[in-house]
């Protein structure tokens, strides 16, 4: 694939008012036997998924958190490290194995909120696959090897069955990168000619290549929320974070942003981030400032309150773990003094923040609220 993309987009429920003061407490949420871990995406329960080492080997297992920081160890694939990528709203937890046996490569896994382990088969026999968003109903999406050797765009149902989204003409290979709760898919193809599209799937009516922009060269689609706003990037002059309004079987022509940017990451209801910047649905685009002069900002998430969570840099290549409010305006996480943030990584809609950082006992998972 010519773009490597995770989103984990999460989809439209109610949820508790975000915290627009920030986050004010760290809390350790501990490690498996080895003593390390990391966090990399929670739910609006307080669930949070992410790896820790083992304490017989070196090997990383994927783990969850309960909301009282309570760990379970989600287990090994044929020995190989297995990473945690996100969790719905369920408690279902999504990831891979990087190495498992019968496959060229890894394997994609989901995780039953009871932790009882599913692996999810590609479209051919020892073809590797990897996952990249799930939705409320289990549905995981992703790409999988076929046997035509190349990766096609897949849809994994709640029951684990794989199903090809399919490519339009003159596509070589594709991947899906987000899924809403109503099935809407998208992602991208790249094509013989070495660019890359970006795409819809709807299930009554297939594979939809979105509108391109004018000049554009490369486009792909990262998410799409609830009332069909697709988010990605095209590729003109530069790269640009575009949207796409899909609505009764018709799509918009992208409304792209004039600004250099490109696009980390989306909140459920379609706000953008991307360095040194958030889009919001209105179209108003607020500067995330950095914290230290002459640096930049680098936001990992954002939820629908607005408030972005990532790190600012300094002119020394160094960073700091910050989050940004409503003004675009950056402040520092509380740390475990005199330990250091390491990084932040997710935002719910609480406005609690996991990531991790040095605590007396290691290098911990940690959720600020």
């Amino acid at each position: 694939m010519t773009t490597a993309v995770l989103l984990l987009l999460m989809s439209s429920v109610s949820a508790p008012a975000a915290n627009a003061a920030g986050p004010r407490t760290v809390v350790d949420l501990g490690a498996l036997p080895g003593g390390l871990s990391s966090a990399t995406a929670l739910n609006d329960n307080g669930v949070v998924v992410g790896t820790s080492t083992t304490g017989t080997s070196t090997v990383l297992h994927a783990v969850r958190w309960n909301r009282s920081s309570r760990i379970t160890d989600l287990g090994s694939v044929d020995g190989s490290d297995t990473y945690a990528l996100g969790v719905n709203q369920r408690g279902t937890t999504f990831g891979f194995a990087d190495n498992c046996a019968l496959t060229s490569g890894s394997c994609s896994l989901r995780w039953s909120p009871d932790g009882t382990l599913h692996r999810l088969p590609a479209l051919a026999p020892g073809a590797a696959s990897h996952p990249q968003s799930i939705n409320d109903h289990d549905v995981v999406v992703g790409s999988a090897g076929a046997p035509d050797g190349h990766g096609h765009p897949v849809r994994w149902t709640a029951g684990g069955q794989v199903v090809d989204l399919g490519l339009p003409p003159g596509a070589v290979d594709g991947t899906a990168l987000g899924i809403n709760n109503r099935g809407l898919i998208v992602g991208l193809a790249d094509f013989a000619d070495g660019w890359a599209h970006a795409l819809l799937w709807d299930h009554d009516r297939g594979v939809i290549e979105l509108p391109p922009a004018p000049g554009q060269v490369v486009s792909w689609a990262l998410g799409v929320t609830e009332d069909g706003l697709i988010v990605g990037d095209v590729n003109t002059t530069g790269y640009h974070m575009a949207r796409w309004q899909y609505r009764d079987g018709v799509i918009r022509p992208p409304e792209v942003l004039e600004a250099d940017s490109y696009l980390y990451y989306t909140s459920r209801s379609g706000i953008a981030v991307a360095p040194g910047l958030r889009w919001d649905r209105s179209g108003r685009v607020t500067e995330l400032k950095p914290l230290h002069q002459g640096g930049g900002s680098y936001p990992n998430a954002v939820n629908d309150a607005g408030i972005v969570v990532g790190s600012s840099g300094r002119p020394d290549g160094t960073a700091t773990s910050v989050w940004w409010d409503r003004a675009g305006a950056p402040h520092e996480f509380p740390a475990p003094s005199p330990s250091p943030v390491i990084g932040v990584r997710a935002i719910n809609e609480a406005g609690t923040v996991a990531g991790s950082a040095e605590f007396p006992a290691g290098r911990h998972a940690a959720v600020w609220r």
